[in-house]
């Protein structure tokens, strides 16, 4: 399949999965609590941060051999860590679950704790299948997993929430939806997973352990660290015992970064494949630079329209208890909109192997995002401040990550800088225009629906016209091909 299709394939299931649990949470925020939700985005934060465990990021490289034999035992070595990983889990729930959820902000709730266990094994395998999927280039697949899951979340969901909502609700149904992304990712590359099992060689682990190091001294620090202080607000949330503010951030959370994580799920695994073809060419700037442009300006109204019309529409959209996550959302959404044109390009560190670099900006990023969420809790101010200093650090590093990038794959600065001024005008400019609709009188809810429409034409037509020229850039890469 083409650059096109391929993209074309992910962006559709990619958007099919975030849209489900999108379009079903006006229910879900009816038959559960924030506190519930909260819960739900702890244990999902947990789970994150413990399949970067699980897997040291060895995923990863399961994509770069040429040889299957090599790839398969890059696997055997995920497999054989995960293992351990999974036996330390249930060891420390089994000895230490009370406690944990004591610490949590969720006394007396454990059952989660436990299903952190086959939620970590189902993550692993799903990774590791998603890597022999775009090793074989079957992107529709991994697709279809990520629409399964959510579907199958959404619907057990709603089925829990109709018979009796409980605090675990939302984590069982989670638990469910991973399993059935899982079959089907398997249905497809079950079969290299066999035969990782079946030609197991601990010599070749070992050296391939070896070769590949760069994942284990920094993707997997930088995926672990960066992993907790995007949850940071959660995590300090919860064990503060403040866990409607946690179900606050974490529906906040899934609305703004739907877009981010469509766009990932989308590129991020065709990027990587292509930008390993066309390293060390002035293609991979093109690209790369087109798709940055396009992300920019095409987002710049939806999220303009977030920091604009935030309350209003959480108000409306999930019911008058959740207008504070709305100014949560008003708050975040610039750091947003950042998020989205770093979620993809990441993978230039690896094609570059300077995931050294990588590392250094994540932990600086790391240790301010931290302090900038805990201090002004510690000093008494209200969540909300520490909301807008979480953007404020957020925002100094994906524009830092954006230069580092830059830097490692020999592109020229300058254009960054220019690329990004022209974002940031084009996000002035949509605050303004849609700030002024919000001083018209009338029903604020007819006008925010205007407003939103607006918007979206807006992203519409700019990504349309966007997205030829980098249709143009790959057509030329493919009939050079």
């Amino acid at each position: 399949m083409s650059f096109r299709k391929n993209v074309i394939a992910m962006l559709s299931g990619t958007a099919a999965a975030q849209a489900i649990p999108l379009a079903m949470s006006p229910v879900l925020t009816r038959l559960y609590s924030p506190e519930a939700i909260g819960l739900q985005t702890l244990f999902m934060g947990w789970t994150a941060a413990l399949g970067v465990a699980a897997t040291c990021r060895y995923d990863l490289a399961v994509v770069l051999p040429d040889s299957d034999d090599e790839a398969d035992s890059i696997a055997a070595v995920v497999l054989a860590i995960a293992t351990f990983v999974l036996l330390a889990l249930a060891v420390a729930v089994a000895l230490a679950g009370g406690d944990l959820a004591n610490l949590s902000g969720y006394a007396g709730h454990t059952a989660w704790l436990w299903l952190l266990v086959p939620m970590v094994f189902g993550t692993t395998l799903t990774l590791l299948g998603t890597a022999y999927a775009s090793r074989e280039r079957s992107f529709t697949r991994i697709a279809k997993a990520a629409v399964l899951n959510q579907a199958g979340y959404a619907a057990i969901a709603v089925g829990i929430g109709l018979l009796g909502a409980h605090a675990e609700g939302l984590v069982w149904a989670k638990m469910g939806g991973q399993l059935l992304g899982l079959a089907v990712i398997l249905g497809g590359v079950g079969y290299a997973l066999r035969r990782v099992l079946q030609n197991w060689d601990w010599t070749r682990m070992r050296t391939v352990a070896r070769s590949y190091r760069q994942f284990l001294y920094y993707n997997t620090p930088y995926s672990l660290i960066g992993t907790i202080a995007r949850d940071m607000p959660i995590f300090v949330f919860a064990a503060m015992s403040a866990t409607a503010a946690a179900g606050f951030y974490g529906l906040t959370r899934t609305v703004l970064l739907a877009p981010t994580l469509l766009v990932s799920g989308a590129l991020s695994q065709v990027f990587f494949r292509e930008a390993v073809a066309l390293k060390g060419t002035p293609r991979l700037a093109e690209l790369t630079e087109g798709l940055l442009k396009l992300g920019l300006l095409a987002g710049a109204p939806l999220f303009a329209f977030c920091t604009v019309w935030g309350d209003v529409l959480f108000e409306n959209l999930f019911g008058a208890n959740w207008s504070q996550a709305g100014h949560f959302a008003m708050i975040m959404a610039p750091a947003a909109w950042m998020s989205l044109q770093t979620g993809w390009p990441e993978r230039l560190f690896e094609v570059s192997m300077r995931q050294d670099v990588s590392f250094k900006v994540q932990i600086a990023a790391d240790i301010i995002t931290a302090a900038a969420v805990i201090t002004p809790l510690a000093m008494g101010m209200d969540v909300i401040v520490s909301i807008a200093a979480f953007t404020a650090a957020n925002l100094l590093y994906h524009s830092i990550y954006l230069i580092a990038i830059y830097r490692v794959s020999g592109f020229a600065s300058n254009r960054l800088g220019r690329l990004l001024g022209l974002g940031w005008m084009a996000f002035g400019l949509s605050c303004l225009v849609l700030g002024a609709l919000r001083l018209l009188p009338g029903p604020s809810l007819a006008i925010a629906v205007g407003a939103a429409v607006i918007a979206s034409a807006a992203a519409a037509l700019t990504g349309r016209k966007l997205w030829r020229n980098v249709a143009l850039i790959m057509h030329v890469k493919e009939t050079a091909t």
